[in-house]
């Protein structure tokens, strides 16, 4: 039987070929293989400093490295962690924290300035000015939505931390604050508000905690944020305002504004009553088709006096509470005003007509609220005319302001 002789190259290419059988049957941890992602011992994390070791939780794992540490979990994959991030991460209690495992590598924000980790419970953001801070729960979803380091607040300042009575939460960042309890959720207050409710004694005022973010007044200048106990407004020329009561407007339109919009003239309004404390708020809005009253007759547009027009018209009440007042926006009155706030008795409000100036709403209200005219066009309550107002905004003195708090159709808040 003749004997057949193995090619000694061939032999070692198959015992070659077989450990490589054997090796890839073998399952590479996801942490080595992130490892050798990132470079590997020729990386930036450096060579290994432990083993792979599995975490007090018995489910996820890790690895340290010289310069950072690699983190598994099943439902998170594996993602490194480093430098100042993984500090503040180790300071809080690694996976062990509310933070709980990270879910994405240290990234660079879209800045180019700051890094961020997302973790299971929240993230970590850092930036060279700042450091390094957590943001989590309803604090993180405020600042999310308003587009994180991006927006006005731009970087965390501090962890969310427990407020002195124990109930509330928060996070400073360089551009302002989120402030959050169980029954307001989670705001921001930022600029001129924040300093002022700062300065008041933040939520320990008696303004308490804030119940909405900073919002433009009908569309102007001017911005309020509101509070448990009141508001505080802001415009460049009336600055800020704290807010103690209100006044519910009601508006129903026979024709529509056409020199000024009711957005425009609600503005004007609120920086004015601002001066006053109080607060204006446009509750609802009503189309009349009321043709026959568009041209409604004010007779001598004189209080405790109406005409049977103005009793019909005022008469249109839907959705108006017992403290609150209506506006009539109408074509014209007759005899001709820019508007007239003589009004039936139980029914506070006031006519005011489509070209009428940016003033004459909140004047008009004015003499509802109890105020007289003065001979003095630095003043809302000038009796020559709301266009020939001097001085926009136009002033209230302390006497008119306490008359209007006390005419009982504000509310306080």
């Amino acid at each position: 039987m003749s004997k057949f002789k193995i090619d000694p190259q061939l032999q070692v290419q198959n015992e070659l070929l077989e450990k490589l059988k054997n090796l890839q049957a073998i399952p590479v941890h996801p942490i080595t293989t992130k490892y050798w992602s990132l470079g590997g011992s020729g990386g930036w994390l450096g060579t290994s400093t432990t083993g792979i070791l599995k975490c007090p939780d018995g489910i996820g794992s890790f690895q340290h490295y010289v310069n950072g540490s690699i983190y598994y979990h099943p439902s998170t994959g594996a993602h490194e962690v480093h430098g100042l991030i993984r500090a503040r991460w180790k300071s809080l209690g690694w996976e062990r924290s509310f933070l709980g495992y990270p879910k994405t590598d240290e990234t660079a924000t879209p800045d180019g300035i700051g890094r961020f980790n997302h973790f299971q419970g929240g993230s970590i953001y850092w930036s060279p000015s700042t450091g390094a801070w957590e943001v989590h729960g309803a604090i993180r979803s405020k600042y999310s939505s308003l587009g994180w380091e991006r927006s006005f607040l731009r970087y965390p300042l501090t962890n969310e931390t427990t407020c002195p009575d124990g109930v509330g939460r928060f996070n400073h960042f360089q551009g302002g604050s989120i402030y959050w309890t169980p029954s307001t959720g989670a705001h921001e207050v930022h600029g001129a508000i924040r300093s002022h409710w700062a300065s008041l004694g933040w939520e320990r005022s008696p303004l308490g905690y804030p119940t909405s973010d900073e919002l433009v007044v009908f569309g102007g200048d001017g911005r309020i944020s509101h509070f448990q106990h009141g508001s505080i407004y802001w415009s460049s020329t009336a600055g800020v305002r704290v807010l103690k009561e209100r006044i519910r407007v009601h508006v129903k339109i026979l024709t529509m504004p056409t020199r000024f919009t009711i957005n425009e003239q609600f503005a004007a309004m609120q920086e004015v009553y601002a001066m006053a404390g109080i607060r204006v708020d446009c509750a609802t809005t009503e189309n009349l088709n009321l043709p026959s009253l568009a041209d409604v007759d004010v007779g001598g547009c004189t209080m405790g006096s109406v005409t049977a027009e103005q009793i019909t018209l005022f008469g249109n009440r839907n959705f108006v509470g017992s403290n609150d007042v209506v506006v009539y926006f109408v074509n014209s009155t007759v005899p001709g005003y820019n508007g007239c706030a003589a009004y039936p008795s139980g029914r506070p409000g006031c006519v005011v007509v489509r070209t009428a100036s940016r003033w004459t709403l909140g004047h008009e209200f004015g003499h509802v609220l109890g105020l007289n005219h003065v001979n003095n066009n630095d003043r809302l309550m000038t009796g020559n005319g709301t266009f020939n107002i001097t001085n926009p905004p136009p002033n209230l003195t302390s006497g008119e302001s306490s008359t209007m708090r006390s005419s009982g159709l504000s509310t306080n808040l």
